[in-house]
C-alpha cells in the first residue's frame, strides 16, 4: 500500500524483504531509512505511546532525539492530570510536526463470542482473558 500511495506522490519506495530475524536488529540499529514498527499498550495513557520517543528510550528505533520533545514529556510527569495531559498533547504535536513517526495502520481485533461463555473477557489492549471463563447451560 505504502509504495503504491508514495508512488502516486511521485515518491519511489524500494521494500526489501528480510527475516524477522534479521529485521529486529537492522532496525534496532537504525540501519533503513523507513521502517515498519508498532506498539500495543501496555497502560491506559498516552505516555504509554510518546515516552518510545524520547532520545534515550530503548524502544526508540527510529533514533528521533529532540531536547524539547524530551523536556515537555518530563514535564508530564506530574500528579496533576490537566497539566499531565496539557504537555502530553504538546509532545504529541512536536512528535508530528518533525514527523518522528508516521501512523499509517491501527491494529483491529474482531471477535465472536457466544452468549454462553461466561467470566472472560477482552482487554481494550487487545489481551484475551479466559482464566475463569466458563460455559453456562
Amino acid at each position: 500500500y505504502v509504495q503504491q500511495a508514495w508512488g502516486e506522490l511521485g515518491i519511489t519506495v524500494n521494500i526489501n524483504k528480510v527475516e524477522w530475524a534479521s529485521f529486529l536488529p537492522m532496525r534496532r540499529a537504525g540501519d533503513y531509512d523507513i521502517s515498519r514498527n508498532g506498539w500495543s499498550m501496555d497502560y491506559n495513557d498516552p505516555s504509554n505511546m510518546l515516552e518510545l520517543f524520547t532520545t534515550n528510550n530503548g524502544n526508540n528505533d527510529g533514533k528521533y532525539a529532540n531536547p524539547d520533545f524530551d523536556k515537555v514529556i518530563e514535564e508530564s510527569r506530574v500528579a496533576d492530570k490537566a497539566t499531565h495531559f496539557e504537555k502530553l498533547h504538546e509532545a504529541e504535536d512536536m512528535l508530528m510536526a518533525d514527523a518522528a513517526c508516521i501512523p499509517v495502520a491501527y491494529y483491529n481485533d474482531f471477535w465472536l463470542q457466544s452468549p454462553s461463555l461466561k467470566g472472560t473477557w477482552h482487554s481494550p489492549y487487545g489481551y484475551w482473558y479466559l482464566q475463569y471463563g466458563y460455559v453456562e447451560e
